[in-house]
């Protein structure tokens, strides 16, 4: 492919040196104009196309193949027509073959170039076999021509020359003559074969394809209008400064509209190095004035037509009614080429609406997200948006909400913008470039302006976001309020049965044998047993013992000490019955401190509670117990060095009715155990200036 590339270019650069040589010799600079704004474009862009970019791009080949084999067609037709020298040599009619075949060989080229695009390869049979007869017409007809027609005919743009004889001329085959000539002189119309197997590949292609395939098709069937034109005009208007001036307008517009269909669609693929992003914006204004213009040469064209047969009020008339009926097929022309530049998208002014309706329907909180980045995508044509909102994590409500991503994806936005709603910054809208290339200056401006739609909506759902963090607020501490009074409902239950078990097994039993005793008493009394005097002395000692647990009993409900004296000796009165060590570590100024009743009850069963507990379950040998005044607050901490116990494991309903007392007094108790390392309570209330003490 390469050596191909490189044999077209050879050709092609030596075609046109010659053309511009012999013209400037001849002292033509209009043929110099013609060689220049002909074939010489289509050799450029071939030229770039095959070296340049991306290497060895078939249809950059067929290109380059069109422009080397029209240059030389040009060059040879040149050489014929204004060097004598070559005219009136022997080998004349062998120039002349050779330029027929060129020329004709620059249709075929441009059969393959259209008909093959985007992949230049044939993908069909029937694509191989029209590529194969187009080529062999394309010899064929010369020859055909040499053979019945004693001297070259015309072509449409070169007369006759009567002074050159073909050696192959055969009488015989003369009637052949004008059917081969008139295939000749048409051959340049077998373009519309190439056009013809396009179309059949677009319906056959991959929406990719089919969006570059429309590119080609767009600009070939405006190219089609213009050569019908610069044809028409070529045929009516004569040789005057005006026609030829027409018919160089006329081709230079479909020269333009040609490469610009291919060189757009096979820039996207890398082949011309043409960057996307600023390729757009000077595309579509091209197209745009290539459509006018086309608008005002079908006009122009048929108003000369008209001039050469109608009066010119007919043909003003005529012209006016022409312009008229074409102005819905341009406005339709500028759509599409909107459509083709930018994408399926909609216009500003109709996303602001249907996105602001969008908001107006008031989507749920769970919803917005999703829904907001959906509009923006669909509305500017992204490959992805997200929005994101700066709210707390672990919330009730989503916190961003994507479209056109997968979950986990996470790819680098193109585009930040801020959601800002009276100078507070609520979130941002992150999204990809567009799905056809990068992001215009203008999708920019329209984002800001849906950002500032969004923000509102942002603003509502952070009250909404903070409404509902309130409202979860309310119900867990509602619902820890009912567990709390659940917990001190079945705490006073069990604390009722255990001050019934306590009396039924303890107090009653003795007071049941106290009675036996009494009534065993009564009965040596009356009998004048001598032993009823040590039975009366058994039944004082036992009603002295029952005395004493009834006082201890009463003491573990409320003991007196703390309403009499104080927290500190209540402390220390407690402790004093317990058989095993504990230390006391207290300030002595918190002696003979009062607190207030609530605060000192409820310290005073987190001490009861943890020196009972040390008692029945850690087998400690020693209690540490910590009482200070810190900060305003009364702390006490209970350390033992028993065998601990699992946190994770062990929900006592003891431990939880202690977390309910301190809780009402507004205080804080704090756990820490593990198995082999012992148990630390440590419970804070906080205390009010009228509470603080009275010394």
């Amino acid at each position: 492919m390469r050596a191909i590339s490189i044999a077209l270019a050879v050709i092609g650069g030596c075609a046109l040196v010659a053309a511009v040589v012999i013209e400037l010799a001849t002292g033509n600079a209009a043929g110099v104009g013609w060689v220049l704004a002909g074939p010489a474009p289509f050799y450029v862009a071939g030229l770039v196309g095959a070296f340049r970019g991306q290497r060895g791009n078939r249809v950059a080949v067929w290109l380059l193949a069109a422009g080397a084999t029209f240059m030389l067609g040009v060059c040879l037709s040149d050489a014929v027509t204004d060097l004598p020298v070559v005219a009136g040599a022997s080998f004349a009619w062998i120039v002349v073959l050779a330029g027929f075949c060129a020329s004709n060989a620059s249709v075929a080229a441009g059969v393959g170039l259209i008909g093959l695009f985007p992949t230049g390869v044939p993908e069909r049979p029937g694509e191989r076999w029209a590529l194969r007869i187009t080529a062999a017409m394309a010899v064929v007809l010369p020859v055909l021509l040499m053979v019945s027609s004693p001297t070259p005919p015309a072509s449409l743009f070169q007369p006759a020359d009567q002074a050159i004889a073909s050696p192959l001329f055969l009488p015989a085959a003369r009637p052949v003559e004008p059917v081969a000539a008139a295939l000749q002189y048409a051959f340049a119309a077998w373009i519309i074969l190439g056009v013809i197997m396009l179309y059949l590949r677009y319906r056959r292609s991959s929406p990719a394809d089919r969006r570059r395939i429309r590119w080609l098709l767009a600009g070939m069937g405006g190219a089609v209008v213009l050569f019908a034109a610069l044809t028409v005009v070529s045929l009516s208007a004569g040789s005057g400064a005006f026609a030829v001036a027409s018919v160089f307008v006329l081709w230079a517009l479909a020269v333009i509209l040609t490469l610009g269909s291919l060189i757009v669609p096979l820039s996207q693929d890398g082949v011309f190095g043409i960057d996307r992003s600023a390729r757009r914006s000077m595309v579509y204004r091209a197209l745009w004035l290539l459509i006018a213009v086309v608008y005002v040469a079908a006009a122009a064209a048929i108003g000369l037509i008209a001039g050469q047969h109608l009066p010119l009020e007919a043909a003003v008339l005529l012209v006016a009614a022409a312009a008229l009926l074409f102005q819905p097929a341009q406005r339709r022309l500028e759509r599409l080429a909107d459509r083709w530049v930018f994408g399926d998208r909609l216009d500003g002014y109709e996303v602001l609406t249907r996105f602001g309706a969008m908001l107006e329907t008031s989507p749920g909180p769970s919803d917005l997200l999703p829904r907001l980045a959906a509009a923006i995508r669909e509305g500017l044509g992204l490959q992805w948006a997200r929005v994101r909102l700066d709210l707390p994590a672990g919330g009730s409500l989503p916190t961003a909400g994507a479209a056109g991503l997968e979950p986990g994806d996470a790819p680098e936005a193109a585009l930040i913008v801020p959601l800002i709603h009276a100078g507070t910054v609520f979130g941002r809208i992150e999204c990809g470039d567009r799905r056809d290339g990068a992001l215009l200056d203008e999708d920019r401006r329209l984002l800001a302006n849906l950002a500032g739609q969004a923000a509102a909506a942002a603003r509502n759902l952070h009250l909404t976001a903070e409404l509902s963090d309130r409202l979860d607020l309310i119900r867990r501490q509602a619902a820890e309020l009912t567990a709390s009074r659940a917990r001190v409902a079945q705490t006073q239950d069990a604390e009722r049965q255990r001050i019934q078990r306590d009396l039924h097994d303890g107090v009653q039993q003795d007071l049941v044998a106290l009675t036996a005793k009494l009534a065993l008493a009564r009965e040596r009394l009356r009998r004048g047993d001598p032993r009823a005097d040590e039975s009366l002395a058994e039944l004082q000692r036992d009603m002295s013992g029952l005395i004493g647990q009834l006082r201890d009993f009463a003491h573990a409900i409320h003991p007196p000490v703390l309403a009499d004296q104080g927290l500190l000796e209540a402390i220390e009165a407690q402790a004093a019955r317990l058989p095993f060590e504990v230390v006391i570590e207290a300030d002595p100024a918190l002696r003979g401190v009062r607190y207030p009743q609530p605060v000192e009850t409820a310290t005073w069963y987190v001490v009861s509670e943890a020196l009972t507990n040390a008692v029945k379950h850690a087998q400690a040998r020693r209690v540490l117990v910590a009482l200070a005044q810190p900060d305003g607050h009364l702390a006490v901490e209970i350390r033992d060095d028993g065998c601990g116990f699992d946190q994770a494991t062990v929900r006592g309903l003891g431990l939880a009715s202690l977390a309910d007392r301190v809780a009402i007094v507004d205080g804080t108790l704090c756990i820490d155990s593990g198995p082999g390392r012992g148990t630390t309570l440590r419970a804070e209330v906080p205390l009010t200036a009228a509470g603080a003490g009275d010394g």
